[in-house]
């Protein structure tokens, strides 16, 4: 179906121009050639859902947040760990104690939940505060299932967060130094202060703002909140006491503000873009693709004046099936994995924007050390499918579901692949399937809840490690009520999980690796999930940009982003 940019997307599209440089930005000298100010102008696809941080769990509110927040710890460009509000943390011997030494410089964002406005200093018993929250199921967090390896998390969740004590495996014996108990070695948990909900944030903000803390963030992150319109904008502006300089002495960010507005259709993108009212887009449209680079991925014809950056993303887009109440039955799902001609939608659809067909499992191919080609996914086989299909008539008693694919708006690709996938499954099993398109925070909702049978998603890695992508399907990640948002297909193995907990459990990196694809083997056999294809990651560019954040987990913290015009 061919798509126009609607009145709405014009509208939307003028009202994200205004106040935009036309052709310069009033720039001040930095230390070291470097130039200071300037607002950028980027866009989401989807709208911002929460910034409160133990909600935060989808791409547009990470991306928001990583401006607005810091974590015990921070990625380099490599993805390497580096100190941000504490030093690289002491471990002790039998892996269950994690000593966080803090910095005593930092200070929240000025801010009305303060007194006369001043963000107060950022200490220990913070950390805490946030952590324990996390835990708290009245804030519907979604961080359970990664804070409850913290000895004494499940029965602080259990009690409502009204424990005596609190959380028992979180201490802050002074200003600076914040203590964490683990209930068994979990060698992940060294990424887990990276997460988007193990971010800091001061108390007073959650007592004034209540459940509009969501759309109001307030903490030490190089930029501080300003605006939030919903379905439009939402602004933000340089943290001016942020505690970072780099090397030349410049106080970090460079940028004055940032403005994320929450364009739909990545055609409107492109097309603010060379109106010059956006200065990065995320992805190319798969239509445009050929007309914005070239064979080698170098930006031609109108668009060589952009820089175009592309990586190989540690991303995975997959069709989830609700194993528990909606496609229990393993032959039908094992028929729809056989029946998706993977290549077909890479090259005719995604116009080649992809680092490979998801043939294996979830793990991309990029997970570095990660033994991805001894995971045994499922490649096109019409056969194959067709017996599978046969099996699952026969224990369904020829009354198989009717199944609706439920999709999230992302810029126009989402509703590409699922009209492709709609078509082979009926021109390949002779299987209809409706189509449905929500907004992302009722598409995450309704999944989390059990509601989708049939449904669209992708993971971005939180962290470089294969266990980030594999808890998605642990059994032990379904709660025995309330949402599952984690494992989200709520699939179940044990043999599954024997092997997930040895890995856990294991120091000698090659070994852990040789486990996790051992177990992902078993899960893609029961097919909880159509792996579709692996990421590759595209952003243009305006010419005067420099030192985008470019990784391959797509984490966009702009502190050191900056113009030369």
């Amino acid at each position: 179906m061919n798509r126009i940019v609607s009145l709405g997307l014009l509208a939307l599209l003028l009202l994200t121009s205004c106040g935009k440089k036309s052709a310069t930005h009033t720039l001040r000298e930095g230390k070291g050639g470097k130039k200071l100010g300037g607002t950028f102008y980027t866009n989401e696809t989807g709208d911002l859902r929460s910034v409160d941080p133990p909600q935060n769990n989808d791409e547009t509110s990470s991306h928001i947040s990583e401006s607005l927040y810091n974590g015990l710890l921070e990625f380099d460009q490599n993805l390497n760990v580096i100190p941000c509000l504490s030093q690289i943390p002491e471990v002790s011997a039998d892996g269950l104690t994690y000593t966080y030494h803090l910095r005593s410089d930092v200070y929240y964002h000025d801010d009305p939940c303060f007194a006369n406005s001043k963000g107060r200093k950022f200490v220990a018993q913070d950390v805490v505060y946030c952590w324990s929250r996390a835990l708290d199921p009245s804030t519907n967090t979604l961080a359970l299932p990664y804070f409850q390896v913290i000895a004494g998390a499940n029965e602080y969740f259990k009690s409502g967060a009204t424990l005596a004590g609190g959380v028992v495996g979180l201490k802050a014996p002074n200003d600076t130094t914040f203590v964490v108990t683990l209930v068994r070695p979990f060698s992940p948990f060294y990424y887990y202060p990276m997460l988007g909900c193990a971010y800091i944030y001061p108390h007073e903000a959650i007592e004034k703002y209540g459940k509009d803390y969501a759309h109001h963030g307030v903490g030490t992150g190089p930029f501080q909140f300003v605006e939030y319109k919903e379905g439009q904008y939402c602004m933000v502006k340089r943290n001016p006491h942020y505690w970072e300089h780099d090397a030349e002495g410049n106080q970090l960010p460079y940028l004055d503000s940032i403005k994320y507005s929450f364009m739909k259709e990545t055609k409107a993108e492109l097309l603010s873009l060379e109106q010059n009212s956006l200065d990065h887009v995320y992805r190319i449209p798969s239509e445009f693709y050929k007309d914005v680079v070239d064979e080698n991925k170098h930006a031609k014809g109108k668009y060589a004046k952009y820089q175009v950056l592309h990586i190989p993303a540690i991303a995975s887009q997959f069709y989830g099936f609700n194993t528990r109440d909606g496609v229990s039955n393993v032959h039908l799902r094992r028929a729809f994995a056989f029946a998706i001609d993977r290549n077909k939608i890479i090259k005719y659809v995604l116009q080649g924007q992809a680092a490979e067909p998801g043939e294996h499992g979830i793990v991309p191919p990029s997970m570095p050390g990660y033994p991805f080609k001894t995971v045994t996914g499922f490649t096109f086989n019409l056969d194959s499918a067709k017996a599978e299909l046969e099996l699952a008539k026969k224990e369904l008693k020829g009354q198989l579901p009717d199944l609706t694919l439920q999709y999230n708006t992302g810029g126009g690709r989402n509703e590409d692949v699922a009209q492709a996938i709609q078509s082979q499954l009926q021109s390949n099993l002779g299987i209809k399937i409706g189509l449905h398109q929500v907004e992302w925070a009722q598409h995450t909702a309704m999944i989390d809840e059990g509601k989708a049978k049939f449904f669209r998603l992708g993971w971005i890695a939180d962290y470089p490690d294969p266990q980030n992508f594999l808890n998605l399907l642990y059994g032990k990640n379904i709660p025995a009520t309330g949402p599952s948002s984690i494992n989200s297909t709520r699939y179940s193995n044990p043999e599954f999980d024997k092997r997930y907990e040895a890995a856990i459990a294991a120091t000698d990196r090659a070994e852990v690796n040789r486990i996790w694809a051992e177990a992902e083997s078993i899960a893609m056999h029961d097919a909880p999930m159509l792996v579709i294809y692996y990421d590759e990651d595209y952003h243009i560019l305006q010419p005067d940009v420099k030192d985008f954040p470019l990784n391959a987990m797509n984490r966009l913290v702009f502190t050191h982003t900056w113009f030369n015009d």
